[in-house]
């Protein structure tokens, strides 16, 4: 299994409900878990599943013009998925949930902790 984890930078304004209900969709026939932050700006997603079906979903997410300036984070391989009964979860900084927020650190546990400030550092503008 492979996991790859990215940040983009949004282009005009998104319609994150959409884009959450074609991810879930799409990413439950393929084997795809993971989970999608966006904080009106800015897009991060970690992405996990079979190498092909990876490699196919982040490609076609790459190609969405919808995004800019695609970053890679980390990019590897794995034993376990990080986000297993997630097909896609969304987290928004901007009106987080205690649950959300709890769910979040309990997946992450594992993620090396250089990844893990990406999620709870607060940005500095």
């Amino acid at each position: 299994m492979r996991q790859i984890f990215y940040h983009s930078r949004a282009v005009g304004r998104a319609d994150v409900s959409a884009i959450m209900a074609s991810s879930k969709r799409n990413n439950g026939m393929d084997g795809i878990t993971g989970m999608l932050v966006f904080d009106g700006r800015t897009f991060m997603q970690v992405l996990e599943g079979p190498d092909d079906s990876v490699a196919t979903t982040f490609a076609r997410i790459q190609s969405d013009p919808r995004h800019t300036d695609v970053t890679v984070i980390s990019d590897h391989t794995i034993t376990e998925r990080d986000f297993a009964y997630w097909s896609m979860e969304l987290l928004d900084p901007g009106q987080p949930s205690d649950d959300a927020l709890w769910r979040l650190r309990r997946r992450l546990e594992h993620f090396d902790r250089d990844l893990q400030h990406y999620f709870f550092d607060a940005p500095s503008d």
